[in-house]
């Protein structure tokens, strides 16, 4: 194992030790109306997003919905869907002070550049991806990854 993975899985551990898990049902929140998509499928966009995702996401999260019980849950179909809804991971507790977040596409732009402006004390070392670039391709390959995915 190289160092960077040894520190990043390290550093996930410390961030989890202290959240506190609950499990939450759809019922708890109610569905957004989000606006048309502003996110252009581009397959050269796509292929960068998934080269940030490997990088950045992969250690704890997947686009695979059986693979929800990494670190993180699975983000597969995560646009449209409200925070803390993924059927069998359980969340952190305080989260539910957080029910009315819908991950609509501005909503996850402003996760992905931002995160604990949006949920101060997130129990994740993700800390936000500066660069406008790789914002964009994560969204495009967030949306659209999981479809090339099971694409035969």
């Amino acid at each position: 194992m190289s160092l960077n993975r040894f520190l990043i899985l390290l550093l996930t551990v410390v961030a989890l030790a202290g959240c506190q898990a609950v499990t939450t049902s759809s019922a708890d929140v109610a569905p957004s109306a989000s606006a048309p998509s502003t996110i252009v499928h581009d397959p050269e966009l796509i292929e960068r997003g998934a080269k940030v995702f490997k990088y950045r996401c992969a250690a704890c999260h997947s686009l695979d919905t059986s693979k929800s019980q990494f670190f993180g849950p699975h983000l597969a179909n995560l646009i449209d869907r409200p925070l803390g809804q993924v059927e069998g991971y359980q969340f952190p507790e305080y989260l539910n002070d957080y029910t009315h977040i819908v991950w609509d596409e501005a909503t996850l732009a402003q996760w992905i550049e931002t995160p604990q402006q949006m949920i101060p004390d997130m129990c994740m070392p993700y800390m936000g991806l500066p660069n406008p670039a790789d914002r964009e391709a994560l969204l495009t390959y967030l949306k659209y990854g999981q479809q090339l995915r099971n694409s035969p």
